[in-house]
């Protein structure tokens, strides 16, 4: 998810080769996670392997939703609406795996989604199919790591290896069948990203371990949101506004009431 942040980031003020990006970003996460797997860590259940092959199709199928509906309906729609989708894991952590909710942490859940949709423009809508595929698949995306928490046998490394890999794969077979010409810059973009877009998956599972998802989820999307304001304030010298510190307070305190029993 941050990740996915920084890219709608990158490609809001430059010119990029998105495949490519994905290529590169993950070639080098499934090398990396590859080269520090436990040794005989690959021999998985049917359910993992089937699973971590599927997650990686979906985690690629998201951002070229994301891409293809930021060029239809623009950025800050398909922003907005990629980040609203954190709704659909935390449904699932509540409804399928019955974890629990305080009226506080209901609260900053509401508050996160208001300044996702303050950060929205409904004007930009050109094509309601491409905002509803993003919606869908970006929120059972993010909902993949808690299921495999879930019903997985426990092998992360390996299966957070499959996701890489199964994306690369696929990612790379559009490359060649498109015969999209390579772009240097793209794919060096796409390394760079891939070593935190691995640690990041990793450190999201890891901390699923103590923090419940519906917890968890709403809190990283706010943190990516602020992390998208920093970035435009740090990088690209944009001033902030009393709308951006009026978000910038909504979002602090969603993080407070979420972290609060």
């Amino acid at each position: 998810m941050i990740i996915a942040n920084l890219l709608m980031a990158f490609t809001s003020h430059g010119k990029l080769s998105m495949m490519q990006v994905f290529m590169g970003n993950y070639l080098m996460a499934a090398l990396f996670s590859y080269f520090v797997l436990p040794p005989g860590n690959l021999s998985l259940p049917l359910f993992d392997l089937g699973f971590g092959l599927l997650s990686g199709v979906f985690f690629l199928l998201t951002f070229w939703i994301l891409q293809r509906s930021i060029v239809v309906n623009g950025m800050s729609l398909s922003a907005g609406v990629a980040r609203i989708s954190v709704i659909i894991p935390i449904l699932i952590a509540v409804i399928w795996f019955r974890e629990g909710l305080t009226a506080l942490n209901v609260l900053g859940i509401a508050l996160g989604l208001t300044a996702f949709a303050l950060k929205t423009n409904p004007k930009e809508l050109r094509n309601l199919f491409w905002i509803i595929a993003l919606f869908l698949f970006a929120g059972l995306t993010d909902a993949s790591l808690k299921i495999y928490k879930e019903l997985g046998s426990g092998a992360e490394p390996a299966f957070v290896f499959l996701i890489f890999c199964s994306a690369f794969a696929l990612t790379l077979l559009v490359i060649l069948l498109g015969k999209i010409p390579i772009d240097r810059k793209s794919l060096l973009l796409g390394c760079v990203l891939g070593i935190p877009n691995r640690f990041s998956t990793v450190f999201f599972l890891k901390g699923l371990d103590d923090v419940p998802a519906e917890i968890a989820y709403p809190v990283v999307a706010v943190g990516g949101l602020l992390l998208i304001i920093i970035c435009d304030i740090a990088f690209w010298h944009k001033k902030a506004t009393r709308f951006d510190l009026l978000l910038w307070f909504i979002l602090l305190l969603s993080l407070v009431l979420l972290n609060l029993d």
